[in-house]
């Protein structure tokens, strides 16, 4: 497995022949900004769709991240001394477990999660912002946000 610090951004893939597949991208030498990196993310596995939108106009991680969200795929924006961890309301088992591999494969780190980025009045809004401090394990973290979220276990299809 790579080691998250070497990279801006994780994705843990979505979409059916894709479904809990981890993609380490945006290595530290490459990329000052997690913008950047995803930009290059979205042109790099979604070319039409990141022409569609005009990616390259998009100014906030949250404008592209909600069109990866869409696409069932979860985000988590690494950087020193934190991390950043967008999941879309519906998800998959193997994303899951994912997920839980991602986690226990680096040190305790405080993570944030948005939950269910939406459009809200013009802006891109999380549904839920969770912060379960930094005292919990990494694993722990998932353990207390899927307890509170055990509808997202099962993407409807």
């Amino acid at each position: 497995m790579e080691n998250i610090n070497d990279y801006r951004m994780v994705v843990i893939c979505g979409l059916e022949d894709e479904d809990g597949l981890i993609r380490y991208f945006g290595e530290n030498e490459e990329y000052r900004f997690h913008l950047e990196c995803l930009k290059d993310y979205l042109y790099t596995y979604y070319n039409d769709l990141a022409k569609q939108i005009g990616a390259d106009d998009l100014r906030t991680n949250e404008e592209i991240i909600i069109y990866l969200n869409t696409l069932g795929n979860i985000v988590y924006l690494h950087s020193p001394g934190y991390g950043l961890l967008f999941i879309p309301k519906e998800i998959s088992e193997n994303q899951i477990n994912s997920l839980y591999t991602l986690f226990s494969s680096f040190e305790k780190t405080p993570i944030y999660i948005d939950y269910n980025l939406v459009r809200k009045h013009g802006k891109i809004l999380a549904e839920e912002l969770i912060d379960y401090g930094a005292d919990l394990e990494n694993t722990e973290l998932l353990d207390r946000f899927f307890k509170t979220k055990p509808y997202i276990k099962k993407r409807v299809k």
